[in-house]
C-alpha cells in the first residue's frame, strides 16, 4: 500500500466532510480544495488532480487519496532534507 502526504489527504477529507455537510456546493467543490491545500501550505498548478480528486470525492466520501499532484513537493520532505 503506498502512502502519500497527510497535509493532501488532510485536504481531501476536509473537502469531503464541507461536501456531505453542505458547506461546499459541488459546483466549487475544485475551489474548496485549492483553498483546503492552501491552507496547508500546500500549492499546485495539478488542474488535472484537482479534478480527478474532487470527482473521486463525490464517488466516495471516504476517499483515500491514491496520487500525488505532478508538480507536488512535499514539506516535510524539504525540511527534513
Amino acid at each position: 500500500m503506498a502512502s502519500y502526504d497527510a497535509d493532501l489527504q488532510a485536504a481531501v477529507d476536509a473537502t469531503s466532510v464541507a461536501r456531505d455537510a453542505g458547506i461546499a456546493a459541488e459546483a466549487d467543490l475544485v475551489g474548496y480544495l485549492r483553498q483546503q491545500l492552501a491552507e496547508r501550505e500546500v500549492e499546485t498548478a495539478d488542474e488535472a488532480w484537482l479534478q480527478r480528486t474532487v470527482e473521486a470525492i463525490i464517488g466516495d466520501p471516504n476517499y483515500m487519496i491514491e496520487t500525488e499532484p505532478s508538480d507536488f513537493v512535499s514539506q516535510r520532505k524539504q525540511q527534513d532534507g
